[in-house]
């Protein structure tokens, strides 16, 4: 079974949870303002943010253990290589 990428802006929060919630196989990326949500640990599973957006809103140490901090490459190839459903 391959992988499905949730592209999540802070909007599309709550369509991520349950997302997540219901699909083992979610890597739910939490982009721009949605990595307000991976600091209260709202979104449960496989969860990355990315670096930049931590770092333009001074969030870099506050991440919590279990959240994944990549950057641009690493989500484009993981985009290149999994199905990614745009919640944007």
């Amino acid at each position: 079974m391959g992988v499905t990428v949730y592209l999540v802006d802070e909007p599309a929060v709550g369509v991520a949870k349950l997302y997540a919630s219901q699909d083992p196989t979610a890597r739910v990326f939490l982009l721009q303002d949605a990595v307000y949500a991976a600091l209260g640990g709202e979104v449960k599973g496989m969860v990355y943010v990315l670096r930049e957006d931590l770092v333009r809103r001074g969030l870099e140490a506050r991440v919590p253990a279990g959240v994944r901090v990549v950057g641009y490459p690493d989500l484009v190839s993981l985009m290149e290589e999994e199905k990614v459903v745009n919640l944007l």
